[in-house]
């Protein structure tokens, strides 16, 4: 092999290898220990917040961007609420998270994440404020309530302006398919 080639594999070999050895490491450092305690929460959530009905998976992916990365986004302040305050260590800590977090739980779990750990005005969970707000169990909601719902992941700002509420939740139901 000449010396070109040899030099041009060395440094492929590197510029894939350290960056997947650097994963790799992060993983087993920040994201492993803590995976125990993500499905612990989980499986202490409701049963509907930890497996969201697909009405309430279709609201909340027209609502955010990404599941995973929102999902990872709570757990990781679920884990470490004082970590990455700086703006630039906190989006590069979202982003290993929002990579492997999802490698180590199941394909729904995000979804359970995100319905269990939102905030919703008192506590958490899309659960407890489907049934403080309209009586019902997310499976029982219609899909104007589910909306209502899932628009309070948007923010507390949402909660406390009932004409944003509303807002949010017809944005919701265009966007998922789910308005008549």
């Amino acid at each position: 092999m000449s010396r070109v080639a040899r030099h041009t594999v060395h440094a492929v070999a590197l510029l894939v290898g350290l960056p997947l050895a650097g994963l790799f490491a992060y993983d087993l450092v920040a994201i492993r220990p803590h995976v125990a305690e993500i499905e612990a929460l989980l499986a202490e959530a409701e049963p509907l917040d930890a497996s969201p009905p697909k009405l309430i998976r279709d609201l909340i992916d027209a609502g955010v961007s990404s599941p995973e990365a929102y999902g990872a986004r709570l757990a990781m302040w679920h884990v470490d609420s004082e970590a990455g305050r700086g703006s630039l260590r906190r989006h590069a800590r979202e982003l290993l998270w929002r990579i492997l977090l999802p490698l180590h739980l199941e394909d729904g779990a995000m979804y359970g994440l995100i319905a269990s750990r939102t905030y919703n005005g008192i506590d958490h969970g899309l659960t407890a404020f489907a049934r403080r707000e309209h009586g019902k169990s997310l499976d029982a909601l219609s899909p104007l309530e589910a909306a209502r719902t899932v628009a309070v992941i948007q923010g507390s700002y949402v909660l406390r302006d009932r004409g944003r509420l509303e807002a949010r939740a017809a944005w919701l139901l265009t966007r998922s398919g789910h308005a008549r």
